[in-house]
């Protein structure tokens, strides 16, 4: 089908100037599909990601002219301007979750890495009882509880679901992709030893550089092959193992911060304090205090 005879729509079979008003639209895929038949002809949408679960039935659907089977456990994420189509089986059922390129924008700005993965259309498979998918499915669950509710700051946390959503999905995009490269790619093969050193060696603060001696590369190296497959820094995957256990004692425990730090091998409290409030945005104290 020529590209200028596919419809775009933002919503199925909804003209684009009836954008829907929210910052996520989220439904059971029977809501749209059963009462066509559950056939979804070819069409796209401008400005606008989708996010697919398939929790039961199965089907067909074709993006950008490619076929792929849909059992439960599927996962779809279709970025703006896929072409895509569906031949649902009878009584299938799941979770679309539709939101604006606008929702997203904050996300991708924080983190640029972001953009690339949910610009690609995405195809995975787990099986319905794996904990990534149940996980998906009490966020998509909640997510349209809030959706049917007229709550008060209902399109803060309408975004808020959204990006959770967004956030699933790149990372399990990512880390099908670093997978893809097979076990034998040496690329995937480093990141998976690095993240394994990283999480029995991030409380001793090892320089970079020794990570990498150990790993038998450079440490330029280990932050081209970090960026190429995680979509960020080795440096930041250090960090980041130190920001979740900073995270996990504050909220969890009771211990003084000063303990805290300690524990995670800062020599210095005021030191934690200020790589904490870089990269969470507020001091372990008012971190704690918000959680």
């Amino acid at each position: 089908m020529p590209l200028a005879s596919v419809p775009a729509y933002w919503l199925y079979d909804e003209p684009r100037e009836q954008r829907f008003p929210d910052a996520l639209h989220i439904e059971r895929i029977s809501a749209r599909s059963a009462p066509r038949d559950w056939r979804i002809e070819p069409h796209r949408h401008q400005d606008m990601a989708q996010f697919f679960l398939i929790a039961s039935g199965g089907g067909l659907v074709r993006i950008d002219g490619t076929d792929h089977r849909l059992i439960p456990g599927t996962v779809l994420l279709l970025p703006p301007l896929a072409i895509h189509e569906f031949r649902f089986d009878p009584d299938t059922e799941g979770f679309v979750a539709s939101v604006a390129t606008s929702t997203l924008t904050p996300l991708i700005e924080a983190e640029p890495a972001l953009g690339a993965v949910l610009g690609e259309a995405f195809v995975g498979r787990r099986g319905v009882d794996d904990a990534s998918i149940i996980e998906l499915i009490v966020v998509m669950e909640t997510a349209l509880a809030e959706f049917a509710r007229n709550r008060g700051s209902r399109e803060l946390a309408l975004a808020a679901h959204a990006r959770l959503i967004a956030i699933w999905f790149a990372r399990i995009a990512r880390s099908h992709a670093v997978a893809a490269s097979g076990a034998n790619d040496a690329r995937a093969v480093l990141v998976r030893r690095f993240i394994e050193r990283v999480e029995s060696h991030f409380h001793t603060h090892e320089p970079l550089a020794a990570y990498a001696r150990d790993l038998g590369v450079t440490g330029p190296h280990l932050t081209r092959v970090c960026r190429e497959l995680l979509g960020h820094s080795a440096m930041r995957v250090i960090q980041g193992r130190l920001m979740i256990e900073a995270r996990r004692d504050l909220v969890y425990t009771r211990s003084p911060v000063s303990q805290i730090a300690f524990r995670l091998g800062f020599s210095d409290p005021a030191y934690f304090s200020r790589f904490f409030a870089a990269r969470a945005g507020m001091s372990p104290s008012e971190y704690r205090a918000a959680g």
